[in-house]
């Protein structure tokens, strides 16, 4: 069984970004845990989170 990683912010999960009106990203979060993006890859979760600004957790 692999590790699968997922940015958690409270009770919210990273669900993906998208593209604003104003041309810009915007982060879009979830409640539910099966529409978040999951990930083999925790380099990858790690620079999404530090974008976000997501603390790490215990």
């Amino acid at each position: 069984m692999k590790n699968v990683y997922v940015i958690r912010l409270g009770n919210l999960y990273y669900k993906g970004r998208e593209l604003s009106i104003t041309n810009d990203y915007r982060y879009t979060m979830t409640d539910n845990l099966n529409d978040a993006i999951l990930s083999e890859s925790f380099d990858d979760v790690k620079k999404i989170a530090e974008k976000i600004g997501v603390k790490r957790g215990n």
